[in-house]
C-alpha cells in the first residue's frame, strides 16, 4: 500500500519520501515535510504516537498529519493525536487519497 500511495502522489506531482520504519523522530523533522501521511500500524511504535510527537514539537506542529489504517478505531486514534485528517484503508478510489491530501494541504495554508 505504501508504494501504491507513493506512486499515486508522485503521478500527481507530489514529492514523496517513504520510510518503512522510524529510528528517531528527528528523522521526520529533518525532512522538512509539507505533510505527513502515517500508518497507524508500524513496527516498534504506532502511528498515533508518532503523530503526537510531531504535534508536540514546535517545528513540526504546524505540519499537517494524515493518519491512515484499516483499523476500525482509526477516527479515535486520529482525534487522540490531533491529526488533521484520516483515511481508512483500503480506499477503493485513488481520488480519495488525492482529494484528502489536496484539501489537507490547502487547509494548512489558511
Amino acid at each position: 500500500m505504501l508504494n501504491v500511495m507513493s506512486n499515486l502522489l508522485e503521478f500527481e506531482g507530489y514529492r514523496t519520501t517513504k520510510l518503512l520504519a522510524l529510528s528517531t523522530i528527528e528523522e521526520l523533522i529533518d525532512l522538512h515535510a509539507d505533510l505527513f501521511i502515517i500508518d497507524e500500524q508500524l513496527p516498534y511504535v504506532n502511528g498515533h504516537i508518532i503523530c503526537m510527537m510531531l504535534k508536540a514539537k514546535e517545528t513540526t506542529n504546524p505540519t499537517p498529519v494524515i493518519l491512515t489504517s484499516a483499523f476500525s478505531e482509526l477516527e479515535g486514534f486520529a482525534s487522540l493525536c490531533q491529526a488533521n485528517a484520516y483515511l481508512k484503508k483500503p480506499f477503493l478510489n485513488p481520488n480519495d487519497l488525492l482529494n484528502l491530501v489536496g484539501a489537507t494541504l490547502n487547509a494548512a495554508k489558511v
